[in-house]
């Protein structure tokens, strides 16, 4: 199922870039000689940085998990971006950002004091997304829709565990970096989403923007291995919020 929403995602994804390319060639043979009667503040090039805060929560079965819960846990995200502009209402815009996906499991047993593990997981995202755009010329609206690929570079986990003897429940606090095994699956892949809006700023050379994106990341790659004996997929979602500053050129 989830191959076949990667084709489908990849095609779409041709079909906008080639409506891009078409609209840019039309645009640029019937305007060749015209003369714009006012300052054009959209560039072809635009690269900049974004920072901002995610969410994250994971999906897996309930099999072997009856008293466990799973929360959201916040992170960051920051990075670069850069944006191509084929024409005034499509673009193609890339991202490369390091992004922090937690969650938080607790266990719901009658314990005396709270059982839990924070997950702090780092990925390397690299988004690459249609863009939309629409409004005037410094106030715009954007639209995104594309793929995603990641790599899962690093995994700490802390909380609060316990251990039993015949006689006692002992509770101790923990915090541990985590190695990878053969069961991780670390290179991940999705799709994204999402809106935003972006201001052009005409005091500052006409050339700065600044931005305001949601984005939602959904992983179609399970970052825990499927074997024939166990199948045990586990899939997080994402949701980011970012203010970002691009120079267009």
């Amino acid at each position: 199922m989830k191959t076949r929403c990667l084709k489908l995602i990849a095609a779409v994804l041709f079909c906008w870039i080639t409506m891009g390319i078409q609209a840019q060639t039309t645009s640029e043979s019937i305007g060749k000689d015209q003369i714009p009667l006012q300052p054009d503040f959209s560039a072809k090039w635009s690269l900049g940085i974004k920072l901002g805060a995610s969410w994250t929560s994971i999906s897996q079965s309930n099999w072997g998990r009856i008293d466990e819960t799973y929360t959201s846990l916040y992170g960051g995200d920051i990075g670069v971006s850069a944006r191509y502009a084929f024409t005034d209402w499509f673009a193609l815009r890339a991202d490369l950002s390091t992004m922090t996906r937690s969650y938080r499991m607790d266990r719901n047993l009658n314990y005396l004091d709270p059982v839990y593990t924070n997950h702090i997981n780092r990925f390397v995202m690299l988004p690459i997304m249609a863009d939309f755009s629409f409004g005037g010329k410094q106030l715009q609206g954007h639209a995104y829709c594309g793929g995603y690929g990641s790599y899962w570079w690093w995994e700490s986990r802390d909380g609060r565990t316990y251990w039993m003897t015949d006689y006692y429940v002992y509770f101790e606090n923990f915090d541990e970096d985590r190695k990878f095994n053969s069961e991780d699956q670390r290179f991940i892949g999705g799709v994204v989403g999402g809106f935003g809006v972006s201001y052009t700023l005409r005091s500052l050379s006409k050339k700065d923007i600044v931005s305001l994106d949601v984005l939602y990341y959904y992983d179609l790659v399970s970052h825990h291995k499927s074997y024939s004996h166990l199948s045990d997929p586990r899939y997080l979602n994402t949701l980011t919020v970012t203010i970002g500053w691009a120079f267009c050129f």
